[in-house]
């Protein structure tokens, strides 16, 4: 399985755990691109190997895959490697794609990109995120196509997502922040029409870069009210109590965290695009989060039933939390809508698994 980076890696992952749970004896191999995900999971137990994959020339992928010999070959996504994709089928290899969700404003679809376009025959099937990608495929003579939806959903409602807490202060969660994103919840914090909620409400902050420098200007924006995750030593509910704003300063705890939080502010979505709004979805709280949201599915799905909210600003931002931290029932119907939408989608990895059995 070749990944880009760790979103792609999760959403690789049930498929992987599923097939190896089936045949424990088979090895599994791991490639990156990002550094990012390869320093993160390069450790992963369930691969026999992790590695980064070669300059994508036909001499290497060939020297690549006599060295491996992998009986399939499965890409997560985008991550296209044209030379490695045409050895493996000259070699009659089979290859799919996964979890891949494609539009007609992406490069694949102009005039200078068909020839990547075309990449796609090689793979033996290509499971897609949504009905549109299937007719925009079909249009452009592709027929080995699949709806199965997002693996990620299966990753993130495995094992157990019931509340962690109960009866203790409101929690927002910023979830994968950039300094946007925090500088819109310093302003939040400090602002006097907050201050009444405020008595109610606890900040948690896990920023997507924990570099001792940003740690610094994190905690510069809040003052003294910030204690770091390191230097807490009580359980979470009895941190609740005593910290105001608990910055997170080690990897890995995110997901975990949202089922302590009631909404979560997700990064990103003033940037390049929004961070993993699924988890938060999974544990049954709202997500909110900024403008650049319309190329992913989850979202526009969990906008349209009141689960997930965009905002433009920090004025509409503060409205909303405000909406959603006083008012339990709306705060509440939104959670509720987000675990309903996130149980109708699972499945995806099964459906998967079944295709690459032949079954």
């Amino acid at each position: 399985m070749h990944v880009s980076s760790l979103g792609e890696f999760e959403q690789g992952r049930p498929i992987l755990e599923r097939w190896k749970a089936r045949f424990p004896d088979d090895k599994i191999l791991l490639s990156f691109y990002s550094p990012s995900g390869f320093n993160i999971r390069k450790n992963y137990p369930l691969a026999d190997l992790v590695f980064y994959l070669p300059l994508d020339t036909r001499k290497k992928m060939n020297l690549l895959i006599d060295q491996i010999q992998p009986d399939l070959f499965i890409l997560v996504k985008y991550d296209f490697w044209p030379n490695l994709l045409q050895v493996l089928h000259r070699r009659n290899i089979p290859s799919y794609l996964i979890s891949a969700r494609f539009r007609p404003d992406q490069y694949l679809f102009k005039k200078w990109g068909r020839v990547f376009c075309r990449q796609l025959q090689v793979f033996k099937w290509i499971f897609v995120q949504d009905e549109a990608s299937t007719l925009l495929l079909k249009k452009h003579h592709m027929q080995q196509v699949v709806v199965a939806g997002d693996t990620r959903v299966d990753a993130v409602m495995a094992g157990n997502r019931q509340p962690t807490t109960d009866n203790r202060q409101l929690v927002l969660i910023g979830g994968s922040t950039w300094p946007v994103e925090e500088k819109m919840l310093a302003k939040l914090w400090k602002s006097p029409d907050f201050k009444e909620l405020k008595k109610e409400l606890r900040l948690v902050i896990a920023p997507h870069d924990i570099t001792e420098e940003h740690l610094v200007q994190i905690e510069e924006l809040f003052g003294g009210e910030v204690i770091r995750f390191s230097r807490c030593m009580e359980p979470w509910r009895d941190a609740f109590n005593l910290y105001n704003v608990i910055l997170i300063d080690s990897i890995g705890l995110l997901s975990g965290l949202y089922g302590y939080a009631d909404l979560a502010f997700v990064g990103g979505g003033f940037g390049k695009g929004i961070h993993n709004i699924l988890e938060p979805a999974a544990h049954g709280i709202p997500v909110v989060f900024g403008t650049n949201w319309t190329k992913f599915r989850e979202a526009e799905s969990l906008i349209d039933i009141g689960a997930a909210f965009p905002v433009n600003d920090f004025e509409s931002f503060s409205s909303l939390v405000k909406k959603l931290c006083s008012d339990s029932n709306f705060r509440s119907e939104s959670g509720n809508q987000a675990v309903s939408y996130m149980k109708s989608q699972m499945g995806s990895s099964d459906l998967i698994i079944r295709y690459l059995l032949g079954k």
